[in-house]
């Protein structure tokens, strides 16, 4: 069975790493970091199967070259925490063969260069049975640079991998996942992969935890831990779920097989017989009222003119308020997403405006006049506290309040829906469509209740007027 994994990293020196470390140990190459000063050597590592760098049209030809290419990333970045490579890391399915992992790889690769305009330097990596890796194992890392790449060389930062709202990241889940099945069908395969989490596909499976470098080494020796034990129980019953769910799947088939015979037979009564079938009067009042809506949401006719019925008006709108809701749901967290984004960055523009006034004041303070100046000296100084006091307050009136404020304000809003139909084309134009069918519904059904209760009082009025009127009895004399 094909097994799908896909994951997003991320190459940071505030971690300690560098981008020429990274690629010198993946392509198992010795490579001179200019940054650093030194030599990373993996040249003795076995297990690389293939490396390939692919670069945008009109790139340098030079960045060809795996050490020129990284060194360069490396000096393009000039902050002491910069993300200086993404990477993709993934598994191939065990279905394929090594001809055919190459062309998915290409195909993978040339997708993620035509969309960012990065440099990408991919390394397959076979598995390493020999110390009790699974012979299937066979997987890539897809190094990136996080800057485009022209042919005047690296300029602007790629910002929509690191960005939640933007759905790159679950844009390339699923790419990754119809790239694999294209290549698991063009090989012959009916294995599939499925880029949802086992919770989204409701098949009844569990999640294994993660193991980690650690765990993965103790198991190769043989010693079990809490994680891998429960990871191999997770296993067995996600196995036993399989079997039952492949007997389910036999059982269903056979009794489809049943059902159509009967189906068949039932066919052959009914031509040869007199009786005709009953007719579905609720099925058919339904298709027609169906007919009727949809028309009248098309605007050919009017809804008082389509007779639509009050019951099936209501189940109507509660299906189209259900789907509304939870598209609306997927808004919200967009929108969420987008305002603490945005917060973020304003947030940490403002850290480093503090932690300049804190240098300005620190700078100030060692040069302090003996005699002449001293006042304008201090009137500066207390200028820059002033400053950084008030800078202060708003800072951490934001960090604490200034998402719920964001989202409170309607050009925000107004932003944010323009940023979710550039994102969510389809789910937007859906939430369009679907509210203008809700407002017309909703409109009827109050419509049909004001008509009824019109006509409810006016029969309570009618029968008020037949009621005949008593006459009162008087004492006589």
């Amino acid at each position: 069975m094909a097994i799908y994994h896909f994951s997003v990293k991320t190459v940071a020196r505030s971690a300690g790493r560098s981008a020429t470390a990274a690629i010198a140990y993946r392509a198992g190459e010795k490579i001179y970091c200019e940054r650093e000063g030194r030599e990373h050597d993996y040249s003795r590592k076995t297990g690389v199967e293939y490396k390939e760098i692919y670069l945008p049209e009109g790139a340098p030809k030079h960045l060809k070259n795996r050490e020129k290419l990284w060194n360069e990333v490396e000096q393009r970045e000039t902050r002491k925490n910069s993300t200086v490579a993404r990477e993709f890391e993934i598994a191939f399915p065990s279905e394929l063969n090594q001809e055919q992992r190459l062309a998915m790889l290409e195909d993978l690769c040339s997708k993620i260069v035509e969309r960012h305009q990065v440099a990408v330097d991919a390394c397959i990596h076979a598995p390493h049975t020999e110390s009790g890796s699974d012979e299937r194992n066979y997987h890539a890392h897809i190094l990136m640079s996080t800057r485009k790449l022209t042919p005047e060389g690296f300029t602007e930062k790629t910002r929509e991998l690191d960005q939640k709202h933007s759905g790159e990241i679950e844009h390339w889940r699923e790419q990754f996942a119809d790239i694999c099945n294209m290549h698991l069908d063009m090989a012959g395969s009916t294995a599939r992969v499925d880029h949802r989490s086992y919770k989204d596909q409701e098949n009844g499976l569990e999640a294994t935890l993660h193991e980690g470098p650690k765990v993965t080494e103790l198991r190769r020796k043989g010693i079990e831990t809490e994680i891998s034990r429960s990871n191999d129980e997770i296993k067995q019953r996600n196995q036993a779920q399989l079997q039952y769910g492949k007997n389910m799947d036999m059982l269903i088939a056979e009794n489809e097989i049943k059902l159509s015979k009967l189906k068949k037979e039932q066919q052959i009564q009914i031509k040869h017989s007199a009786r005709t079938p009953p007719i579905d009067e609720k099925a058919v009042f339904e298709e027609k009222q169906r007919e009727s809506l949809a028309k009248v949401l098309q605007g050919e006719i009017s809804a008082k003119d389509a007779n639509l019925d009050l019951g099936f008006m209501q189940s109507s709108l509660e299906k189209a308020t259900n789907t509304l809701n939870k598209l609306q749901k997927h808004q919200n967290e967009f929108a969420q997403n987008l305002a603490e984004d945005i917060i973020r960055t304003e947030l940490k523009k403002s850290r480093d405006q503090l932690q300049s006034l804190v240098e300005q004041h620190a700078e100030l303070s060692k040069k302090k006049p003996l005699l002449f100046g001293k006042k304008a000296w201090e009137e500066q100084r207390e200028d820059i506290y002033r400053k950084h006091q008030h800078l202060k307050s708003q800072h951490e009136d934001k960090k604490q309040h200034g998402v719920k404020n964001l989202l409170g304000k309607d050009e925000f809003r107004t932003y944010a829906w323009k940023q979710y139909q550039k994102h969510h084309p389809a789910k937007a134009e859906q939430y369009q469509k679907l509210y203008s069918s809700y407002r017309v519904i909703k409109k009827h059904i109050d419509e049909i209740k004001a008509e009824q209760q019109l006509k409810l009082r006016q029969e309570q009025r009618l029968k008020q007027q037949q009621v005949p009127k008593m006459k009162s009895r008087g004492m006589s004399r």
